[in-house]
């Protein structure tokens, strides 16, 4: 389970990656792609902050800049994988206790969040692509099977 969530971990980073090098290239990027950029990287961080009991220092939906994102994706990624390393196996199964936003409580596995982070990220990036096809003519392909081939 271990290397599976760290490849995952790398594939989101490459994905990322992707969709941030494209919002670059942009003069004016669309705003809608750029706040979802936003929150896929703002939502790593959250669930970060939960995982590790530590103090949350963004909100979901605020708005970075794209000159930011770059590094703001680079850190998440770094302190994901630094956190998954030092991870056992039996780890993953851990039940973590967390408030949302909306001052809900519920218990998940580190597994699981993982795995939510995963699809959450794609299926917004997925409505990025859509984002940019009107301004951008080769929009970035983050499939997972492409990061697989390179």
């Amino acid at each position: 389970m271990k290397s599976y969530h760290i490849r995952l971990l790398q594939y989101e980073h490459w994905a990322n990656s992707r969709i941030i090098e494209a919002l670059e290239k942009l003069e004016t990027p669309p705003e809608r792609a750029v706040l979802l950029t936003s929150h896929i990287l703002n939502a790593q961080m959250v669930w970060f902050t939960r995982i590790v009991n530590d103090h949350l220092v963004v909100g979901i939906w605020d708005l970075l800049p794209v000159s930011w994102l770059k590094e703001t994706s680079d850190l998440s990624y770094q302190k994901w994988d630094s956190y998954l390393k030092d991870l056992g196996e039996t780890d993953f199964d851990k039940i973590i206790k967390y408030q949302t936003s909306k001052g809900d409580h519920y218990e998940t596995s580190i597994s699981d969040i993982l795995t939510h982070l995963s699809h959450h990220a794609a299926y917004h990036r997925g409505q990025i692509i859509t984002a940019l096809k009107p301004v951008l003519p080769s929009p970035p392909s983050t499939d997972y099977v492409l990061w697989l081939r390179e």
